[in-house]
């Protein structure tokens, strides 16, 4: 499917499709974020897909005067429960495929949603169909570690991930980073030790092929105690690995940072001191607190979809959009392609 490649300037209007529907806290966390992203960020516009019965109480929560954003009235929203044939058959006005439409017909630039995972991947790869050479998309973000930012990939997309696909995944991350500048990214696979007999059929295969693909890049066998050291640009897995530790990552985060609140709050001295600590602390929450990277990209699709986690609050929505912009502007098909391309017989 031909399709432009939107590498923005930052001067243009970029237009985003927001997909309110189907996330544990309602629409209305929806309203709100786009209310804050349309009062603070000028170049961006919004259409955004609600059921019918909401359109009137979004554009009252969101007032804008701007002209930046349209609100469009849809059917039945995709449910959580729905099957694939469901999904495919019955819910064609449904906000999720509506938004996907848009990115489709050109108008907007990428597309966020909040409903299902597996009904976005089944939707994205029917209407806006796959990169060459890519049976499966993965669910990717970069994560903050101790040393440069990390590219985890598969967070969910599919639970499972044969040999064949953990290489994809593999090329896609590889191709993203190359893509984004960097230019020699270091790649492994997640697994339960760092020696070669160790894993899964699947994944011992996939580090076989690796080792031959790019011999450059590839760094073999890497466990979950790893993921943070910042030795690595690309950390791949099947999706229910990679989605447990992702949640894992981010309870662990939310539980110490209400530790350290406590802790602030208990103890006399520590009040004396806490406003020098709050400074400290507030710098580090800002740089590893999940709202912060509540976005995910589906990789390997042919456009840029970013889903955000079902129980998205105001906040969490507000950055999945900002992320959303962020990867609309840098993306950059042809280079994707062209990653791909010497790689496709082996991903094949």
């Amino acid at each position: 499917m031909a399709r432009k490649s939107w590498r923005l300037a930052t001067a243009k209007m970029l237009t985003i499709s927001v997909d309110a529907m189907g996330g544990d806290l309602g629409p209305r966390a929806a309203f709100w974020a786009v209310k804050k992203v349309l009062a603070r960020k000028r170049d961006i516009a919004i259409r955004l897909y609600v059921e019918e019965s909401l359109v009137q109480e979004a554009t009252d929560i969101i007032a804008d005067g701007s002209g930046r954003l349209r609100v469009i009235g849809c059917g039945v929203s995709v449910s959580a429960d729905d099957k694939p044939s469901v999904v495919l058959k019955r819910r064609q006005s449904s906000s999720m495929v509506r938004a996907l439409l848009s990115c489709r017909h050109g108008e907007s630039q990428g597309v966020l949603s909040v409903g299902s995972t597996g009904a976005l991947m089944i939707l994205s790869r029917r209407l806006l169909g796959v990169l060459p050479g890519i049976d499966r998309p993965a669910l990717a973000t970069q994560i903050p570690t101790r040393g440069k930012p990390l590219l985890l990939l598969d967070l969910g997309a599919s639970l499972g991930a044969t040999a064949s696909q953990l290489v994809q995944f593999a090329v896609l991350g590889v191709a993203w980073c190359r893509s984004m500048n960097i230019h020699e990214p270091e790649v492994g696979i997640l697994n339960v030790g760092h020696e070669s007999g160790k894993g899964t059929e699947d994944i011992r295969s996939a580090s076989g092929i690796l080792h031959g693909l790019m011999p450059a890049n590839y760094r073999g066998f890497f466990e979950g105690d790893d993921l943070y050291r910042g030795d690595l640009d690309v950390m791949v897995c099947d999706g229910f690995t990679g989605n447990v530790a992702l949640k894992t990552s981010e309870g662990l985060t939310q539980w110490l940072t209400q530790m350290v609140k406590d802790e602030l709050r208990g103890h006399w001295i520590l009040r004396l001191v806490s406003p020098v600590l709050r400074a400290a602390f507030r710098r580090i929450h800002q740089r590893i607190a999940p709202a912060r990277h509540g976005g995910a990209m589906l990789l390997g699709i042919d456009g840029v979809v970013v889903k955000t986690h079902g129980k998205s609050d105001e906040s969490t929505f507000e950055h999945a959009m900002c992320y959303l912009a962020k990867q609309a502007v840098n993306h950059d098909r042809e280079a994707l392609i062209r990653q791909i391309m010497p790689m496709q017989a082996a991903i094949a």
